[in-house]
């Protein structure tokens, strides 16, 4: 194989790996299925899907939400947060009675020596009183900071 061949095919196994770990990224989470466009989740939900450079002034690279109003699927999400906020590398999390009413959880890298920064951000608007009836789920990643998020969602 001569040189130029040669470096096709290392570039082409490189952009393969860097595809795969970006798809990746949410796998292996509970939160996973509420994002899955063919889940029965999405059914009668909002959702919203971005990856591209109108990210870049957040410091994302990419961002997925789900809200609904439905009472099972609300305590399925609140059920899935709850158990990716177990293995987090730090969250804020806080209750209304024995419900989970929000939580920013920061995850743990998904690749060895990655430097993109996950998040999970979580709300169930329906617990307060006269608030708005619904649950609102989102997976970010990119390299901002926790802080800068809270702010972008305050």
């Amino acid at each position: 194989m001569n040189t130029i061949a040669m470096k096709r095919l290392i570039i082409m196994i490189l952009v393969s790996v860097c595809f795969a770990l970006k798809l990746d990224a949410q796998q292996n989470l509970a939160i996973s299925p509420f994002f899955d466009e063919k889940s029965a989740y999405t059914k009668d939900a909002r959702m919203v899907w971005v990856d591209s450079p109108e990210l870049e002034p957040f410091k994302l690279t990419l961002y997925k939400s789900i809200s609904t109003e439905k009472k099972d699927v609300v305590e399925k999400m609140e059920k899935a947060v709850r158990k990716d906020s177990k293995m987090a590398a730090d969250k804020e999390i806080g209750y209304i009675g024995d419900n989970l009413y929000y939580a920013f959880v920061t995850l743990k890298p998904a690749a060895l020596n990655s430097t993109l920064k996950r998040y999970i951000f979580y709300r169930n608007a329906s617990l307060k009183p006269h608030g708005k009836k619904d649950a609102t789920l989102v997976y970010m990643e990119g390299h901002v900071t926790m802080d800068e998020l809270k702010k972008m969602f305050k």
